[in-house]
């Protein structure tokens, strides 16, 4: 990033400054309290879009900013390429993004001590982002089961490696939580890293051959008991027939001492019957006389007719067939002249209106009759079942026998019951030891899975996989740190794998490590600046500011120069800015503008030193 142009109006110290920088360094020198760092300050807000400074962080106090005395100010910086970087005060607007869009990496090389004021974590952080380290979900996975952690679970937390390693590392962490959850429900005990390695359910012991013992004799228990069972059965439903007919003997012995009621009553309705039946026969054979009418009467004229007509008495010269029709015939006329009387006389009319009466008593008494021989061969039958009841209870009948074989399978029940007592205990021992065996396999494999999540999560934390590539991206970085080191003959620093800083001096042949917290503020300044051009470099940046220039003496300020000289010789400087409070700017070479501030402006004209 090339800066061309710095204008300053009115912002903190600054009365105006319009400047011109066509070298790649340009140095700012002052006196105390001339707008040196107020000037810093300016280009920074316009840079970097952020109008916080010197401890001002609400926009109803950006007046503060403005210098004494003055309405408004601006800040601009021109870059090359054409980008303007500006900031207005006291409304606070700077330039749209859609114009210019400060670096991520511009803080770090504008304030070179914030890249030491990280915290290990966010220096990781920063340096993952800078350095470009590629953390794609496959590589980490690969990198899982190289370090020893089940492929399957590596898997498991591939998708949340999109969300970042501390998303991945706490989805481990809560696996390994809910697999030491689960060990503890197995074996009922807390869970412990050591305990877990040895656990085992305690197993009681069970006598298989005591078991097999007993089920041999239940199996012989329940076969003789289905025995019994059976006898005992039959007994009961013999004892409960012999019940039951002599509870049937009784009512079967009442009804058949009706039998002679039931003969005299079908020998009445028998000679009743036969007196209708004669009086229907002589009523018939009367009404034979009188007037016929109805079909029976015209169907038997006709077929007389028919008969007299075709077969004339005495012509019998027929044929079989035609002789059985002829004879049919006949005996169809005679049944009707024995009901009716002779076709053609004239019958009595009273004995013709008594027929119905009479048929009907007839039909009657036919039934009464029926009805009695049908009563009176169920009570004979009854005097036979009767007959085979006293023969079947007159059988021996053994009580005692019954009595014992209800009393063996009462023996043999509780001696059933007691074994099965003894086999379900003897089998509730071996479910145990079964479930012993289960349950160890069980808190087995939930304590490999809480080795396996927590080696993942530890994999997963910044200490692990994180630090490792991110060890794999420091070496560039800190080579270019040693070159740095080499090129302005200061210290090394460099930026260990847990994300400490240390900076090492050779004394007398011999290398000493100090950490960057105690370092001198002199050393510290070496130590920030080198870094920011680290940051500048790996960001493509190419810019540098250094506030404090002073801090340095006279060799390290000219190894500062001659540094910044070396890296703009290289291409890889664009533009430098440093500010220092001196007695006098230096003189101007072919990489090196000075600038000399008085009471906020850049004089003109300068004594150089």
């Amino acid at each position: 990033m090339k800066i061309t142009n710095i204008d300053v109006n009115s912002v903190l110290g600054i009365r105006s400054a319009a400047i011109t920088i066509t070298k790649p360094v340009a140095l700012f020198a002052a006196h105390n309290g001339n707008g040196k760092t107020s000037l810093a300050e300016a280009v920074r807000m316009a840079l970097s879009g952020d109008l916080a400074a010197r401890g001002v962080k609400l926009k109803k106090d950006l007046q503060a900013l403005v210098h004494e005395g003055m309405a408004d100010g601006l800040t601009e910086v021109q870059i090359d390429g054409g980008a303007l970087a500006w900031a207005q005060l006291p409304s606070g607007k700077t330039v749209p993004a859609t114009k210019y869009a400060p670096h991520a990496m511009l803080p770090y090389v504008m304030e070179p001590e914030r890249f030491a004021a990280l915290d290990e974590k966010a220096r990781g952080t920063m340096l993952f982002e800078l350095l470009g380290i590629k953390m794609s979900p496959k590589a980490v996975i690969e990198r899982l089961v190289k370090r020893g952690i089940d492929a399957t679970k590596a898997e498991r937390v591939g998708p949340l490696l999109k969300a970042g390693f501390p998303a991945a590392c706490a989805e481990a962490k809560e696996k390994a939580t809910l697999a030491k959850g689960a060990w503890r429900q197995v074996t009922g005990e807390n869970y412990g890293s050591e305990k877990g390695k040895t656990w085992t359910a305690e197993v009681p012991e069970h006598d298989a051959v005591a078991a097999a013992a007993i089920g041999e004799k239940l199996s012989k228990l329940d076969a003789e008991l289905e025995e019994k069972q059976l006898a005992v059965g039959e007994l009961r439903a013999q004892g409960s027939r012999r019940a039951d007919l002599n509870t049937k003997l009784p009512e079967l012995k009442t009804k058949v001492d009706m039998t002679d009621r039931v003969e005299k009553k079908l020998e009445t309705d028998k000679a009743s019957l036969a007196d209708f039946q004669q009086k229907l026969q002589a009523a018939r054979a009367e009404a034979g006389t009188g007037k016929r009418e109805g079909l029976v009467h015209d169907l038997a004229a006709s077929l007389e007719t028919m008969f007299s007509h075709h077969y004339p008495e005495g012509d019998f010269q027929l044929d079989d067939k035609d002789r059985a029709i002829v004879e049919e015939a006949a005996r169809v006329l005679d049944q009707y002249e024995a009901e009716h009387g002779q076709i053609g006389a004239e019958g009595n009319p009273d004995a013709l209106a008594k027929i119905p009466a009479l048929e009907k008593s007839v039909d009657l008494m036919t039934k009464a009759v029926s009805n009695g021989e049908r009563d009176l061969t169920a009570l004979r039958q009854l005097a036979g079942e009767i007959k085979a009841i006293k023969e079947e209870l007159a059988q021996p009948f053994d009580s005692k026998a019954l009595q014992a074989a209800e009393t063996k399978i009462a023996n043999i029940k509780t001696e059933r019951s007691e074994l099965t007592r003894q086999s379900a205990a003897i089998h509730a021992l071996k479910v145990a030891a079964d479930a012993a065996g289960k349950k160890t396999a069980e808190a087995a494999e939930h304590h490999a899975d809480v080795e396996a999540w927590t080696a993942c999560a530890d994999a997963l934390a910044p200490t692990g996989i994180p630090n490792e590539m991110l060890a794999e991206g420091l070496e560039p970085f800190n080579e270019r740190l040693a070159q740095s080191a080499v090129d302005a003959d200061w210290f090394r620093v460099s930026v260990n794998a847990d994300m400490t800083i240390d900076a090492g001096f050779e004394t007398n042949g011999e290398l000493e490590v100090r950490p960057y917290k105690l370092l001198s503020e002199s050393e510290k300044w070496r130590a920030d600046a080198m870094l920011a051009e680290a940051v500048s470099h790996f960001s493509g940046l190419k810019f540098l500011m250094l506030d404090r220039f002073d801090v340095l003496d006279l060799d390290g300020r000219s190894n500062a120069l001659l540094w910044l000289k070396t890296l703009s010789d290289l291409n890889e400087l664009d533009t430098a800015l440093v500010f220092g409070t001196l007695k006098a700017a230096p003189i101007a070479d072919t990489f090196l503008d000075p600038f000399w501030l008085e009471h906020g402006e850049i004089a003109e004209e300068f004594e150089a030193a």
